[in-house]
């Protein structure tokens, strides 16, 4: 079934400029998101290691998001694509360990709820989730979706779907439908999930009343390092390319042929005309080609990564260069990563655009798009209340409705003055961020490393520029910020190579004074709640999986 995709850099998709999503016709929506993908990891970011013409189309058709962050770890960045809120206000800072009683908390709606209460969404999840696993309620058909294909944890093998000594893979219909999905067993994940986004897109077409809501979570390019050997064998003919770094440009290459897949699924059925699709990771770390022009489209579509690269950090070996830091950082290689959207309303041109943009505005930003109205209108009254920190609706600055943008500032993490906790305080305002970092900041992140086998990098035209074009390659002093705040202007100096902090007292005071508005509303890290997920026995054969503890019954 899977089908490898050829260059596709000029024919994926064209978009009408100034056509707009409206409440009487919302468009098809698919989420797409990439695990631990490096903000260097994407050609058209500069990396010449890994081909990845699906991602680009994207980007070259529509709006590059050059100001795009999310969370530096992978639970907390999809709290925050889902929920709309920031992680100050979920408490989730970290990953959620394997095994536990960890959550999002369930008295918030997420985006499919969100999408079925303003637009009667059908809605489909196909990939990791991460976001709770011990009760039904906090599975994924628990929380919206219709339907599920994936696996609950964070990280399992790729082929053989176990993490800690269980099968986690699973195939879920709401409202109570578990089935472990042993059928999958030894077969390589983006394939499973490749295969069940096209079988989902294949439900419907351009006569459906009811529109696709599809979240496609992929597990590439998280550890643990595997990927089909034709794809691993291509990036070890690389000169001096690491067999870590092979593994992980073949994970990308793989998913991107992935991406290919579904993009002609959504043709094919006569739907890719009226779709919105996103391309995501969820943290950065270090097919039949299409060879056809595709017509102009009644379609969104956006990139974007969700956290830091790691530069060996465990065990991996994505690229975030030329930034500074990786995942579990609030570096700017921590948390900025790659972001580009094309649609309706969007401009077609590639332009590059530097107005800020966080993971949280996802929510209100799409469900504002889709249904026509002020977001806020489909807020739940008994849900907690957004509060300043939380996602907003930048679809009119994205769209070009409006220029002048209302985000001014960006929330990285924060936590009551005094408390060194999780990976600490990060605040920009304007061109200006502080930092001073907490008890996570794993030294071997804290530098500016290029990817092993690739050329001089003053030779290569990264999108980023730094350093006079001369980025700096090494680790930094591994103290510096873990004391007191730092100061970096992340617009001239956005690789935070010079400190300005002792020189700009006055405006490190300024950004203290606006930080402390959002750590007064900083809550303590999720807590454990209920019953711990159980292994039950499936197959006969005294293999077991993961199951929620109170599910209603066990195959």
């Amino acid at each position: 079934f899977f089908v490898r995709m050829g260059q596709l850099r000029d024919v994926l998709v064209m978009v009408v400029c100034g056509v707009t999503a409206s409440a009487a016709s919302p468009p098809h929506i698919v989420f797409i998101v990439s695990d631990d993908l490096g903000f260097n990891d994407v050609s058209f970011h500069g990396s010449q290691q890994i081909p990845t013409p699906n991602i680009d189309a994207i980007a070259n058709r529509g709006l590059k998001l050059m100001n795009y962050h999310v969370q530096p770890v992978c639970s907390p960045s999809r709290s925050t694509f889902m929920s709309g809120r920031h992680v100050i206000h979920t408490g989730i800072y970290m990953p959620f360990p394997q095994g536990t009683p960890l959550r999002l908390h369930l008295n918030y709606s997420l985006l499919p709820q969100y999408l079925k209460r303003c637009c009667n969404y059908s809605t489909h999840m196909v990939g990791k989730w991460h976001l709770g696993q011990n009760v039904m309620a906090a599975l994924p058909i628990g929380r919206g979706f219709d339907t599920y294909l994936g696996y609950w944890s964070g990280a399992e093998d790729y082929y053989t779907h176990d993490t800690k000594g269980a099968y986690d893979f699973n195939d879920d219909t709401a409202p109570s439908s578990l089935r472990p999905a042993v059928e999958f067993n030894e077969t390589y994940s983006t394939f499973v999930f490749t295969q069940r986004a096209v079988s989902v897109i294949s439900q419907f077409s351009s006569a459906s009343t009811n529109k696709m809501f599809l979240y496609l979570p992929y597990q590439n390019v998280h550890w643990p390092l595997e990927a089909p050997q034709e794809y691993v064998d291509e990036f070890m003919k690389l000169p001096g390319i690491l067999d870590s770094r092979a593994h992980v440009c073949a994970m990308a290459k793989v998913m991107d042929d992935g991406i290919g897949n579904v993009t002609q699924a959504l043709k094919s059925a006569g739907i890719l005309q009226d779709t919105l699709i996103i391309f995501s990771s969820d943290s950065t770390r270090a097919c039949t080609s299409l060879t056809n022009t595709l017509p102009s489209l009644r379609l969104v579509l956006l990139a974007f990564s969700d956290g830091g690269p790691t530069h060996g950090n465990e065990g991996t070996s994505s690229n975030n260069f030329p930034l500074r830091g990786g995942k579990n950082t609030i570096w700017e290689g921590g948390t900025r990563v790659v972001g580009a959207i094309a649609g309706p309303g969007i401009p077609t041109t590639g332009a590059t655009t530097y107005t800020k943009f966080h993971a949280s505005d996802w929510l209100p930003t799409l469900v504002s798009m889709a249904s026509g109205q002020d977001w806020k209108t489909f807020i739940s009254p008994t849900e907690p209340a957004y509060q300043l920190g939380d996602g907003m609706n930048l679809w009119p600055v994205l769209s070009g409705t409006v220029q002048e943008s209302p985000r001014e500032w960006l929330l990285l993490e924060c936590h009551p003055e005094g408390q060194s906790v999780e990976h600490g305080n990060a605040f920009i305002y304007g061109d200006m961020k502080i930092i001073k970092l907490g008890q996570t900041h794993p030294e071997d992140e804290n530098g500016n490393f290029p990817p092993s086998g690739v050329m001089n990098p003053e030779d290569v035209d990264y999108l980023i520029k730094c350093g006079d074009g001369k980025p700096r390659v090494g680790p930094f002093n591994a103290s510096q910020c873990t004391q007191k705040y730092c100061l970096f202007n992340v617009t001239a100096d956005p690789c935070e190579y010079t400190d300005l902090a002792d020189v700009m007292p006055d405006v490190v005071q300024q950004l203290v004074q606006k930080l402390a508005l959002f750590q007064a509303t900083a809550v303590d890290p999720v807590g454990p709640e209920g019953c711990s997920p159980v292994k039950i026995p499936v197959g006969g054969n005294g293999a077991v999986a993961w199951q929620p503890c109170d599910a209603p019954q066990h195959p």
